[in-house]
């Protein structure tokens, strides 16, 4: 669920040639912060390439990885193989 204060802060830069960069996740009230954070990523990385956004819809999910212990594998059988000719 979307938080009140991620509502009240529909815009965002984004940075499209890296998607590792953990600023891409931050949001901005007005757009004029959001197009400030984008012109800062211009500044360190010229080659960038920088989207100011507005967030119309904001989906997410839950996801839960549950580790057990591995059964033991099944030994396979070979087919038997026909004998040599003489």
């Amino acid at each position: 669920m979307i938080t009140k204060e991620e509502r009240n802060m529909p815009y965002a830069a984004i940075n499209a040639t890296n998607a590792f960069d953990a600023s891409n996740t931050q949001r901005f009230s007005t757009q004029e912060k959001a197009d400030a954070r984008a012109r800062e990523i211009l500044a360190t990385n010229p080659s960038a390439s920088v989207m100011v956004v507005e967030i119309l819809f904001d989906y997410r999910t839950d996801l839960t990885i549950t580790a057990v212990t591995p059964v033991e594998p099944v030994e396979e059988t070979q087919a038997a193989s026909p004998e040599p000719s003489a």
